[in-house]
């Protein structure tokens, strides 16, 4: 089979675009032809690589994976009114980059957010003739209404109405959650035309060890409390903040922000209105290095915004987090996330604005009045038996391959 998939966004970018790229390599391997229309890589800092720069179209060839990659306005996340119009732009450019494709293909994988991507990819099955499949990794324009990011407007409404209309289109539908897949069913889609495909973990966040990073970072001697991931509006981080604040009586407590977004100059700026010295920023880091920033930290944190859409939601770095063998601290009242842990061995959750409750579950975990390596353990155990990314790549390919 021919595959081309369309997304904005792809390695080397970094975060939630790499489960799109290891289940394309999957595809590859079991003999499957793959390419990939996608933008120069900009995502998340807005900087194109010097490899990418000063050219309108290139090709490249990556695992065996044909990538296609056009010009877009770059823009890190802290502007999303310049992504916006660099959405706009890829609409434009891929299209006509689609045209130097001389191949032809048995369908197209259209892969979203942003909602550029499934336009672009029924308008390629129309113009090829070929199968139109989509895969919603979240529910766009819906999340942005319910972060404050976008306004309820009729602007919103009608890309809402769009959206519902292509999913309606598609031969097939693949959720990246099950929330995202009860929404499309309550649309009437027939449950026969939905998949969920979890994103899973790759191996070696379960094979590796914290590779000097401790020591690296003068951490040797600290309960170690980390965040790695997006710093953005979907994520309540404040309340991680105000708890490091409470904490400075444990000078060997210490906190650790591992990525970018939105939201880091106002974190950062918390922590310096604050005088607090139990709290780093390390920016991005390469995805070669998270498996051991992840072994290197003592309990892991995750926390969410309450909204309507968050009870559906699955940040994909808590398949990684609980591959990594380390106790999770959840901040959300109730929803998919908490009873995926529960059915781990236990969720240690509070609400994203309890601070009282989130300083007393590190200080348990710190005492082991809270047994976090048993934890951990159980997570790990849980997460090799239900979700190795090969497990949840072989679903996706059969689900595509199916007659």
């Amino acid at each position: 089979m021919n595959i081309l998939i369309v997304t904005q966004h792809f390695p080397p970018e970094r975060g939630a675009v790499r489960r799109l790229f290891e289940f394309a390599k999957f595809f590859v391997q079991h003999g499957h032809r793959v390419s990939v229309l996608t933008a120069v890589p900009n995502y998340p800092d807005g900087h194109v690589p010097p490899k990418y720069q000063g050219r309108f179209f290139q090709t490249e060839e990556i695992d065996g994976i044909r990538i296609y990659r056009s010009w877009v306005l770059p823009a890190s996340n802290q502007y999303p009114g310049k992504r916006m119009v660099g959405f706009v732009i890829f609409l434009f450019t891929s299209l006509i980059n689609s045209f130097r494709i001389r191949e032809s293909f048995d369908l197209i994988l259209a892969s979203t957010p942003p909602v550029n991507t499934p336009v672009i990819g029924w308008l390629l099955s129309k113009i090829r003739r070929c199968r139109f499949i989509i895969e919603i990794r979240d529910l766009q324009p819906e999340s942005s209404e319910d972060f404050g990011n976008l306004n309820r407007s009729l602007f919103t409404r009608t890309i809402k109405k769009m959206m519902h209309a292509l999913y309606r289109r598609a031969e097939r539908v693949i959720a990246a959650t099950d929330g995202i897949a009860e929404y499309v069913m309550a649309l009437g889609i027939p449950p026969e035309e939905i998949a969920t495909i979890k994103s899973g973990f790759s191996g070696e966040f379960v094979k590796a060890d914290h590779n000097g990073i401790r020591q690296k970072f003068g951490w040797d001697d600290k309960f170690l409390i980390l965040y790695a991931g997006t710093l953005g509006w979907a994520h309540s981080l404040e309340t991680v903040v105000e708890a490091a604040r409470k904490l400075t009586d444990q000078p060997n407590i210490q906190f650790v922000f591992i990525g970018d977004g939105e939201k880091r100059s106002m974190l950062e700026g918390m922590v310096s209105d604050y005088g607090l010295r139990n709290v780093e920023f390390l920016g991005s880091q390469s995805l070669e290095t998270i498996p051991f920033f992840l072994k290197a930290g003592d309990v892991l944190i995750e926390s969410l915004r309450e909204v309507p859409v968050t009870k559906g939601t699955f940040p994909c770095k808590l398949f990684e987090y609980m591959a990594s063998g380390r106790p999770i601290l959840f901040g959300s009242n109730d929803g998919e996330a908490i009873r995926e842990l529960e059915a781990a061995g236990g969720a240690l959750a509070f609400k994203n604005d309890d601070v009282n409750k989130l300083c007393d579950m590190i200080l348990k975990l710190k005492s082991g009045a809270i047994d976090g390596g048993r934890l951990g353990q159980k997570y790990q155990e849980h997460a090799v038996r239900f979700h190795p990314r090969e497990r949840w790549a072989k679903r996706y390919m059969d689900f595509l391959t199916r007659a």
